[in-house]
């Protein structure tokens, strides 16, 4: 059984100031929430984050203070459900657990297609309806990374 994090960047300024939406940074309540996540996740066995090439995301990905691979992903951008799974496609089958830093509404989409029929029902009443930035859902599955199968919503935080 492999185990995927999908999260929400962290809060954000609300203008790039000059750096247009990609240069948007993390506030310091961002910052705060990324250190957050990173502490609930620390012992979940994540050995590498992908993350948005956009500034809010790699913010929250460092943020996380995991000691674990860390991956910029151009396509990740604004990515779509398609997009990111196209992204997870690429992780090799030897990576049990996998983290995901990305936007909305790519990412909420993603945990709402992939939550399942059995999800856990508090992990689902806190995103299945409003995904807040410096939130994290678990999900699990069977398959790989490209042809996840079986998935199921198990965890659901927020920083």
């Amino acid at each position: 059984m492999k185990r995927l994090y999908l999260i929400r960047h962290a809060e954000a300024e609300f203008m790039g100031r000059g750096r247009g939406d990609h240069g948007r940074v993390l506030t310091d309540e961002g910052r705060t929430q990324a250190q957050h996540l990173g502490e609930m996740l620390a012992d979940a066995g994540i050995s590498v984050v992908l993350h948005s090439t956009a500034d809010r995301a790699t913010q929250t990905a460092e943020g996380l203070g995991l000691d674990v691979d860390l991956r910029p992903v151009e396509d990740l951008y604004n990515a779509g459900t398609r997009g990111i799974l196209s992204a997870l496609a690429g992780l090799d089958d030897s990576v049990e657990v996998a983290a995901l830093v990305a936007h909305a509404p790519g990412v909420p989409s993603l945990v709402d297609e992939l939550a399942g029929s059995d999800a856990d029902p508090h992990a689902a009443a806190s995103v299945l309806h409003h995904y807040p930035t410096a939130t994290a859902a678990g999900i699990e599955f069977t398959g790989s990374w490209a042809n996840p199968t079986d998935t199921r919503l198990f965890w659901a935080g927020r920083g």
